[in-house]
């Protein structure tokens, strides 16, 4: 740059950003980046379910499990395999499976893809003796909002059989049981006994009794032992006393 009087002027440097400066801005536009995908993930939610579960023997139930989920366009199940346990995917409404089936631990991993805003899936646990009165549920990955009480439980047992305990618990009205819960369980467990036949082995009845017991013997015991503590000295029930 020449100046009017012929001097040479030196070219002014173009201003140079602080390093701070460029990193803040890195930092911020990644933090911005990582927000806004938490955001995405964060609104993938179970919005509502409906678990219908008929128990054909009591080991063998077939399923129908219908669900909506927001925020996602991939939605992967997992069903917990007992020992033993047998499951055959018989039927996918409204969605597609991107793959078969597979195992994934102990679990049997289905991933798809909906196309309507609710869709089904069907499909036959069929469990060993040891796995009896025993329902495991496909559950989505995608957690329900833990609020609204959106997912519905309908169970039927066999025909003339006759419902116990069952967890969760149920309203029953004859062979059918449902209650209405704010998450999917993994499983549904109902003692039944079948048309004809003895009552099942009521285990949390059982461990009520066990608990009830356990509570009369202890205050037997606290109670006596107040009584002797309480007693004057020189009484029968004194210590040393009668020698």
């Amino acid at each position: 740059m020449v100046d009017a009087a012929g001097t040479v002027l030196a070219r002014a440097a173009p201003p140079v950003m602080p390093f701070t400066t460029l990193s803040v801005r890195a930092l911020a536009c990644g933090g911005l980046a990582l927000a806004l995908a938490g955001a995405a993930q964060a609104a993938a939610v179970l919005t509502a379910a409906e678990a219908r579960i008929e128990f054909r023997t009591p080991t063998t139930c077939v399923v129908a499990l219908t669900v909506a989920v927001s925020g996602v366009v991939d939605v992967e199940h997992r069903l917990a395999l007992g020992s033993g346990a047998v499951v055959e995917l018989t039927g996918i409404e409204g969605a597609a499976a991107l793959l078969p089936p597979r195992d994934i631990g102990s679990t049997r991993a289905l991933v798809v893809r909906p196309s309507q805003p609710a869709y089904t899936l069907r499909y036959v646990v069929t469990n060993r003796e040891s796995g009896a009165h025993r329902c495991a549920l496909w559950l989505p990955t995608t957690p329900a909002d833990g609020r609204s009480r959106n997912v519905r439980l309908l169970v039927q047992v066999p025909p003339g059989a006759m419902a116990g305990a069952s967890m969760p618990g149920l309203a029953w009205t004859g062979e059918r049981g449902e209650t209405t819960l704010g998450h999917l369980p993994a499983f549904v467990h109902v003692s039944f006994a079948e048309a004809g036949g003895r009552p099942s082995w009521d285990v949390s009845r059982m461990m009520d009794i066990v608990t009830l017991l356990v509570l009369a013997v202890a205050s037997g015991l606290w109670l006596r032992r107040g009584r002797g503590a309480g007693a004057p000295r020189g009484s029968p029930n004194s210590a040393g006393e009668g020698g």
